[in-house]
């Protein structure tokens, strides 16, 4: 991705910004190009002076060799005579071109095509996915609906959801909630808010997915029940016998699905060899509901492991790793780390210092980030968590007492209960003493204002 370092002036208030334009997107190279184009975070800026939030409009140039798609997006707002034009988007062509090994030029290359809004080449982007018009049309229509319900009087709410009950679905409060993340006003989104967990409460749709969530919690206490007393297949497979719907069997095979085995299958297998006539064909529809179920869950998996190692492999590759991070922060999760660790362990058995030494690199920089982007209070726990002993985690704490809020004691706290779950006494008493300290500061500091 060609991306040119600038300052320019804030359309809101002049202060300068510091803005990375990105006009090369060549998904091949970049594999989070696509989403922040398609989430409409590429070109944005923010002038920290003012607040003023907005993407800026530049030349593109979109690349998929996959899909053998390459695009061109010229904005009109840019008042560019047709000749610089030509050279601006030729360039970033050649780029493509340079980039690729000669068996891959293929003929797309030399017919690009242009589109004339950014909505056009999201859409564009969109098809390669799928998603076509009529798909996008149906989703801008799920948005207006939910403006209609922030805008609906409260004395009128009960009767819009009954209206659009069958247009609350699961499209609808995925894209609602997307709205809620990016609304900036906290009041503003704390109103929709509830606006949204009344649609929750009165739609259909909404009560079938809190019928669900309490599935899920029965299940899970269930299984925390039968873990007490030591959780063997056959008493798991008690819990699927005994399963009183659909929902509660699909809660229990999210929540079970290690101990999903052929050893498991067997014992469903025996299950239903024994039984006769209804009971027989309950449990083979059990056993196929199971399969179906663990089958969607390996499917995804497989995937999100994938795009991890993808991800992780284009880290290593990077020129820029500083900036190949910051591109692919919003794709970062628990199993691209974990990804990430095997990878090092696997290095670390070779002793290809060379890829251990670009591995510890990357992770080093993730969790630099990862740390920087909390609040104050749970830095500060992170590095009570990482201190050497308890003299050097007092001092530590008296040191930068003027950082200790709730973020921290709800950090502790939550550390605490973690450990003494998993039955590590020692360290679960050295942070509750922390957390006694820090509260005793915190009281202190209060009682000074």
């Amino acid at each position: 991705m060609v991306t040119n370092q600038n300052q320019i002036a804030c359309p809101n208030c002049g202060s300068p910004i510091q803005a990375n334009i990105r006009q090369l997107i060549d998904v091949s190279q970049d594999p989070s190009a696509k989403a922040k184009l398609l989430s409409g975070t590429l070109n944005r800026v923010r002038c920290e002076v003012c607040g003023f939030e907005s993407a800026l409009a530049t030349p593109l140039v979109y690349h998929d060799p996959e899909n053998e798609l390459l695009l061109t997006y010229m904005p009109v707002e840019l008042n560019i005579d047709k000749q610089e034009q030509e050279r601006l988007i030729g360039n970033l062509i050649n780029r493509v071109m340079e980039d690729l090994p000669p068996e891959e030029r293929k003929a797309y290359l030399l017919q690009p095509q242009s589109v004339l809004t950014m909505q056009g080449l999201v859409e564009r982007v969109l098809e390669t996915e799928g998603v076509t018009k009529e798909d996008i049309e149906a989703q801008r229509a799920k948005m207006r609906l939910f403006e209609d319900l922030l805008r609906s009087p409260e004395d009128q709410l009960e009767t819009f959801i009954e209206e659009h009950d069958e247009d609350l679905d699961s499209t609808f409060f995925q894209l609602a909630s997307l709205a809620l993340q990016s609304t900036p006003d906290q009041n503003a989104r704390a109103a929709a808010g509830q606006r949204l967990e009344k649609a929750i409460e009165l739609s259909s749709f909404g009560q079938r997915l809190q019928a669900q969530e309490q599935e899920l919690k029965e299940a899970t206490e269930s299984l925390r029940a039968l873990a007490e007393d030591g959780l063997t297949r056959e008493a798991l497979l008690d819990l699927f016998l005994s399963a009183p719907n659909d929902e509660r069997v699909v809660a229990l095979v999210n929540l079970a699905r290690p101990a999903l085995d052929y050893s498991f299958f067997q014992l469903l297998s025996e299950k239903i060899d024994e039984a006769d006539g209804e009971e027989a064909q309950r449990l083979t529809n059990l056993r196929e509901q199971i399969l179906e179920v663990t089958q969607e869950i390996d499917q995804i998996q497989q995937a999100q492991a994938e795009r991890a190692a993808s991800l992780l492999r284009t880290l290593i590759d990077a020129d820029d790793l500083d900036e190949a991070i910051q591109q692919a922060l919003p794709l970062i999760d628990d199993l691209f780390l974990g990804t990430l660790q095997a990878n090092l362990r696997v290095a670390e058995q070779r002793e290809d210092q060379e890829t251990i030494t670009r591995l510890k690199q990357i992770e080093d920089k993730i969790r630099a980030l990862i740390e920087q982007s909390l609040p104050k209070g749970f830095q500060l726990a992170q590095k009570l968590l990482e201190a050497e002993d308890d003299q050097a985690a007092e001092a530590l704490l008296l040191a930068e007492q003027e950082r200790v809020d709730e973020d921290l004691l709800n950090a502790l706290m939550g550390a605490v209960q973690q450990l003494d779950e998993a039955g590590q006494e020692e360290a679960a008493n050295r942070l509750r003493k922390m957390h006694r300290l820090a509260l005793k500061l915190s009281m202190k500091s209060k009682m000074s204002k």
